[in-house]
């Protein structure tokens, strides 16, 4: 393990016309890192564009594999990372200048387990500044709780995108993503990780640009309400005891027992 080494995880399905554009934004990083691609059968030209980039700039390490999803490229990519801490980024985001630093810093300020910070939203031409902190703080997970049971459906708390993440923790409890799902493997993940990170540091800085689209996770999770209603109630069931386990492993479920069940209501709201 690389001490100071960000880990920068970028899953990519046929994303030839965005990853380039991504990944500069990531190279831009004044702050040592290694980017670990994993091109998830694309059919396109992407993996000929990740090799040519990896040739150009070695911090890219690309691995390719048959088309299996998300999870299975990121657990792919959880393998083969050497750093310190781990960031995820999606292939059609950007990520805004000075974001790593910010990130690192802020896991460097009280050697904190995890980092949660504000992300910048883009829809169209409009992009609107979101978190729901606005200060630097550093919190007893437990503590951290209390809010996230009040804003659990949140992409601030759900995302993966806007934290960094310690990688000997991912490794010592062998964490990895659930495959199979459409949508909310992401929240699963950082559920799973909550259990066993005791100080998270809340961040101020806007550290990611998500860029809001048709086939975002929103979109997905309202068709899947409307298409498969039964199986969409099914995988709600499924998050939300995903989120009970981490209260209940923290010994917080007695606390906020009477609101959690809420998210099984929210959890397509998002903010």
């Amino acid at each position: 393990m690389e001490q100071g080494l960000i880990s920068v995880v970028v899953p990519v399905y046929n994303g030839e016309n965005v990853v380039e554009s991504c990944l500069k934004t990531v190279l831009s990083q004044d702050v040592p890192l290694e980017i670990v691609v994993v091109n998830d059968g694309s059919q396109d030209g992407t993996l000929a564009l990740l090799q040519r980039m990896a040739q150009e700039d070695s911090r890219i390490r690309v691995f390719t594999q048959e088309n299996a999803g998300v999870a299975a490229a990121r657990n792919r990519a959880l393998r083969e990372c050497r750093g310190e801490y781990i960031r995820f980024v999606d292939a059609d985001d950007l990520v805004p200048q000075g974001s790593m630093a910010a990130l690192l810093s802020a896991a460097r300020a009280n050697e904190s387990d995890l980092v949660i910070a504000g992300y910048l939203e883009t829809m169209g031409k409009k992009t609107t500044p979101r978190g729901l902190k606005k200060q630097n703080a550093d919190v007893p997970t437990d503590e951290m709780l209390s809010h996230m049971n009040r804003w659990s459906n949140s992409f601030y708390y759900g995302a993966l995108w806007n934290k960094l993440f310690r990688r000997d923790i991912i490794q010592e409890h062998n964490l990895q993503f659930i495959g199979g799902m459409k949508w909310g493997e992401d929240f699963c993940f950082v559920c799973q990780y909550l259990q066993y990170a005791d100080w998270v540091r809340y961040c101020s800085d806007l550290v990611y640009e998500y860029r809001r689209t048709a086939s975002g996770m929103t979109v997905k999770q309202c068709l899947d309400c409307v298409v498969h209603p039964l199986e969409n109630c099914k995988k709600k069931v499924f998050l939300y005891r995903q989120l009970k386990n981490l209260y209940v492993h923290r010994g917080q479920y007695g606390n906020h027992r009477k609101t959690l069940w809420q998210y099984l209501f929210r959890v397509t709201l998002n903010n």
